[in-house]
């Protein structure tokens, strides 16, 4: 009876461990875009259907094929630590449940720079991963430098990453799928610790890479006294996303959240300086007659990229800054 007992046990493990494996995101993984790939690996004989589910109230069913042995899934990631949960079904039954905790950092928010101790960065595109993919995907690069996709679904790199342009604003190389133009697969000063890990690398700082295209700031910046840190350290994507977002100019968030999100010390939201023995001058939450449509931020009055004035101001005089909005 014991032995019957033992038996079944490891029947049922090994029916459980057979049910499916979860190839992609690693564990603990640290994610750098708000979207995660997920690849399942399914058996159809342990395993009919199975679910997906996150930390943002996104769940999908997928049906098991016995023709096919992996599945592929975009889910949405927030801030700071995510939960991805897939639990395996067979004849309306749970016969596995998996989980994995990815961590979502940013580049502007300070409370979500770092990870928490034992997560890891982890790059999925090398030749080892690519053979799993390879069994329906084309892993071949077949862009044409310089040359935008008249088709964008006839990238090789769309049916996995096409979500990565949803956004309004979009980034030209990467709405055109000219994905290689940046993920060059070189590596930069500041990342050579991602060296040979992946085959789509982009070398950190980006600047060079940024201003090959944008080559009338390489001129102008270098003209200029004053210069913004992540300007000056080149880390172009710190503050824009090289892919797309909701707000202009690819920023990661809107300029005034995008700004105090280092810049804590102004979030109160009234400029440090009164003027004139007036009340502190507001920062947001009104119009900024200088832009037509826009509301105030700080840069209405900062540059944030380079400048001559001192605290990288728009203009190197008082009035000259203040003209700006009030022209009378």
């Amino acid at each position: 009876m014991r032995i019957f007992g033992l038996f079944f046990w490891l029947l049922l493990f090994l029916s459980e461990a057979g049910a499916f494996n979860i190839v992609n995101p690693y564990d603990r993984e640290v994610k750098e875009e708000d979207l995660a790939s997920v690849v399942v690996e399914a058996d159809f004989a342990s395993v009919d259907s199975f679910v997906i589910s996150n930390d943002v109230n996104e769940t999908f069913t997928l049906e098991v094929n016995p023709k096919r042995s992996h599945y592929c899934k975009s889910i949405n990631l927030h801030l700071g630590e995510n939960s991805l949960k897939v639990v395996g079904y067979k004849e309306g039954k749970v016969v596995k449940e998996e989980k994995k905790e990815l961590f979502l950092t940013s580049k502007v928010d300070k409370d979500y720079r770092y990870p928490p101790q034992g997560y890891n960065r982890s790059y999925f595109h090398n030749d080892e991963n690519e053979k799993i993919c390879s069994k329906c995907h084309d892993m071949s690069v077949n862009e044409v430098e310089g040359v935008a996709f008249e088709d964008i679904t006839r990238s090789n790199c769309y049916e996995c990453h096409k979500k990565i342009n949803r956004d309004e604003h979009s980034h030209a190389p990467s709405v055109n799928w000219l994905c290689t133009s940046c993920h060059n697969g070189e590596v930069g000063a500041l990342n050579q610790a991602d060296k040979d890990r992946t085959k789509y690398s982009v070398p950190d700082p980006i600047e060079e890479l940024c201003l090959s295209c944008h080559k009338k700031h390489k001129e102008e910046w270098s003209k200029k006294r004053f210069h913004h840190e992540p300007a000056e350290s080149g880390r172009c994507n710190r503050c824009h996303n090289s892919h797309s977002s909701p707000s202009k100019f690819y920023l990661r968030k809107p300029a005034w959240e995008l700004c105090t999100g280092c810049h804590k010390d102004k979030i109160e939201g009234m400029h440090v300086v009164k003027t004139f023995g007036r009340k502190a001058h507001p920062t947001h939450n009104v119009k900024d007659p200088s832009r037509e449509g826009e509301d105030l931020s700080c840069v209405s009055c900062h540059n944030p990229h380079v400048s001559n004035a001192p605290s990288l101001l728009q203009s190197q005089s008082a009035m000259g800054l203040c003209s700006r909005c009030h022209k009378k």
